[in-house]
């Protein structure tokens, strides 16, 4: 019997996707696990399997948005009929900007593109279908491409994003507890222990002292690891299709040059679009930063079902006051939001001051072996 391709839930937050692609054609001999398309989720884009070895039978949703759940292909042997019942769910409307025919229409005429207009989309995720052609004949180049993204609405993963902070801010009690926090340790240590052959970033530090202190502080974290080890640290990345949050496992039991590989490889990953479900699992806890960018504060909205965000500035120096002696020093602002309901002022000043005292411990405390 044909087996259905079904739309994954492939994060917690996720109700719908949008298909850019599909790799493979009905009638192509599929092996399990082999990539049949490729899926923008709310947070990145996924490369979906085969469920299972076969023939593809049909493609009932070609490209556009798509529930989760949904139905939109069936593998089999050949020669089995595809049930009759179709998709799962009424597929969502697709956008206004979309040309020509259904984009579940078989009958629809392939597209007409160059192999550089075809190389940059998928670079892109753009969805052919959706880019009006200026060539000879209506054929699609890199220019309308490039285009299409500079002047589309909304992306299915922008759209899910912004309904997602807007029920987190709507149905969680925010308070946000800022901190001045010395850094001198942290920049001396950034000194010490980077060099060319495998640099340390702030970041690297920032996090690695956010995970000794998160193992002391379950009661911030979203779903406590047992134990208290095996945090899963989220830490915000830019890229040019918005704000990703990959997870770095086990982030407690990394060195800082292990915690540095890693961070450097999801960053990587994020900012090429090539992020999978794995890297997208919600973590205990997320670090959001925005010093690269010059701001020195900021309140950052909790990505739920965590209870807590910590929000970082840039690290400047300022002139210090100490027993009455004017020094020059390293200064950075923080601020922790937290879910009242879960986590009160006092909780989340003890928090700040126990990493404020990690910090005081580099570079004594780490090293990049």
């Amino acid at each position: 019997m044909p087996t259905p391709i079904v739309v994954p839930k492939a994060t917690i937050s996720m109700e719908r996707g949008t298909i850019l692609q599909w790799v493979r054609k009905v009638g192509d001999p599929i092996a399990k696990d082999e990539m049949l398309l490729e899926l923008e989720t709310d947070k990145a884009i996924v490369e979906l399997p085969a469920p299972v070895e076969g023939v593809l039978l049909s493609i009932l949703w070609e490209s556009g948005e798509v529930q989760v759940d949904q139905v939109i292909g069936w593998i089999g042997q050949p020669g089995e009929v595809v049930p009759e019942n179709g998709p799962a769910h009424t597929p969502v409307v697709e956008a206004p900007q979309t040309l020509g025919k259904a984009k579940n229409d078989p009958t629809a005429p392939p597209l007409a593109a160059t192999p550089a207009a075809r190389r940059r989309a998928k670079e892109l995720g753009v969805a052919l279908q959706v880019v009006r052609g200026s060539g000879p004949g209506g054929r699609i180049t890199e220019e309308d491409v490039e285009a299409q993204v500079k002047s589309a609405p909304q992306t299915s993963r922008r759209r899910a994003l912004a309904e997602h902070v807007t029920e987190a801010w709507k149905n969680v009690p925010h308070i946000h507890i800022v901190r001045s926090m010395v850094m001198d340790s942290l920049v001396r240590a950034k000194d010490v222990l980077s060099s060319k052959d495998r640099p340390i970033s702030y970041t690297d530090l920032v996090l690695l002292t956010l995970a000794e202190t998160l193992t002391r502080f379950p009661q911030v974290l979203f779903s406590p690891p047992a134990g208290g080890v095996n945090l899963s640290l989220a830490f915000a990345v830019d890229t040019e299709h918005g704000v990703v949050t990959p997870a770095i496992p086990g982030a407690d039991t990394l060195t800082l040059a292990g915690l540095a590989d890693v961070r450097r490889k999801l960053t990587s990953l994020a900012q090429s679009r090539k992020l999978q479900p794995e890297h997208l699992q919600t973590a205990n806890f997320t670090l959001t930063n925005l010093g690269m960018f010059g701001v020195d504060l900021f309140a950052p909205i909790i990505n739920t079902p965590q209870i807590a965000i910590l929000a970082t500035g840039q690290i400047t120096q300022q002139a210090v006051v100490e027993e009455g002696q004017v020094r020059a020093g390293w200064r950075m602002w923080a601020t922790l939001a937290a879910d009242h309901r879960h986590i009160d002022g006092a909780l989340a000043g003890k928090f700040l001051a126990a990493w404020q005292e990690e910090i005081h411990r580099l570079p004594e405390s780490a090293t990049t072996s």
